[in-house]
């Protein structure tokens, strides 16, 4: 599904239509789809997670939805809901892991993900344009004695034809699903070290491949999760999805081969961002900066010469997320 992503408004229209409005939705992240690894041990390891963010405003609008309140409402405490929904994607993928936010008398994390940015952004320049969310994460997870970045980036859009709560899944249920599991993926990536064997690689393409042929609505999830299987094995496949002709999978594809560590992909990533114009250009991007090196970086400060930078916030979060957390 493609959509067309807002420009820097200078319209607010919705400001004008809305103001002293609301808005509510939900996060209902799927977790069915997730990795089986091939676990030779088991531990049983506590993180901690932990607020560190400057800023605590979880959703907010912009652009026409500026004046409009937007609320979550199964989410009291952002980082209480972060921590219950990666017990739920850890448990989905069959690791012992224990996930806290406060600490019991004598109790000590194993690991301690400290999170320095978590939000959900939205915005709607008129009813004519599609609603958009974008939704960020950054952290820093303490473990293998060094403080390691964890960052996760996605967002999409609908136009809602009859009510609003028609982007319920695509702006806020399926950013947080591939969120979610971006966060889980990297830190069993880091600090545990879990994978797919190569025949359940094999399989879950298989999966992938039928899923995607069929257009089947939770095909992306099954691409989201090649990024999580620990396995380079899964690169290839990546790569002949994120050649494909959805934008959607496109995206997800480019976005799990960061999952990945996008190792020797550098250069298919800028080409890839050369050649794309929508949200896969912006995943190739945020893979960029999943790379980390002083060259993938120093790629994204160029980035902001583009000119989408200056009229996609969908480019302009991206790049900004992976900068910030270099300096």
């Amino acid at each position: 599904m493609k959509i067309k992503l807002l420009q820097l408004p200078i319209i607010a229209f919705l400001g004008l239509v809305l103001t002293g409005c609301s808005l509510t939705y939900d996060l209902n992240p799927s977790t069915g789809s997730a990795p089986n690894y091939d676990l030779l041990v088991k531990k049983n390891l506590t993180i901690q997670v932990v607020d560190d963010r400057n800023d605590k405003e979880f959703a907010k609008g912009i652009t026409g939805l500026k004046g409009v309140a937007i609320n979550i409402g199964n989410v009291d405490n952002p980082i209480v809901w972060l921590a219950q929904a990666m017990q739920a994607e850890f448990d989905d993928r069959g690791i012992s892991v224990e996930i806290v936010t406060d600490l019991t008398k004598g109790q000590s994390p194993d690991f301690e993900l400290r999170v320095i940015k978590y939000q959900i952004i939205s915005s709607r320049t008129s009813g004519f344009h599609p609603y958009v969310a974008y939704h960020s994460f950054a952290g820093n997870l303490q473990a293998t004695n060094k403080d390691n970045k964890i960052m996760s980036y996605f967002l999409y859009g609908k136009t809602p034809v009859w009510v609003m709560s028609e982007v319920q899944e695509p702006c806020f249920d399926m950013p947080a699903s591939i969120l979610l599991k971006e966060i889980v993926s990297k830190i069993n990536h880091i600090a545990l070290q879990h994978s797919m064997s190569d025949e359940q690689v094999m399989e879950l393409t298989a999966t992938a491949k039928e899923k995607v042929k069929s257009a089947e609505p939770d095909a992306y999830l099954a691409v989201i999760d090649l990024g999580g299987t620990n396995n380079i094995k899964a690169m290839e496949p990546l790569i002949q999805f994120a050649n494909g002709e959805d934008v959607l999978i496109r995206a997800c594809a480019l976005s799990a081969m960061g999952t990945l560590g996008a190792d020797g992909q550098f250069e298919f990533l800028k080409e890839k961002y050369r050649e794309y114009i929508d949200i896969d250009r912006f995943m190739a991007l945020k893979s960029i900066g999943d790379i980390g090196t002083p060259e993938a970086i120093k790629f994204l400060r160029t980035a902001k010469e583009d000119l989408q930078y200056q009229e996609e916030y969908g480019f302009k979060f991206s790049v900004d997320l992976y900068l910030e957390a270099t300096q």
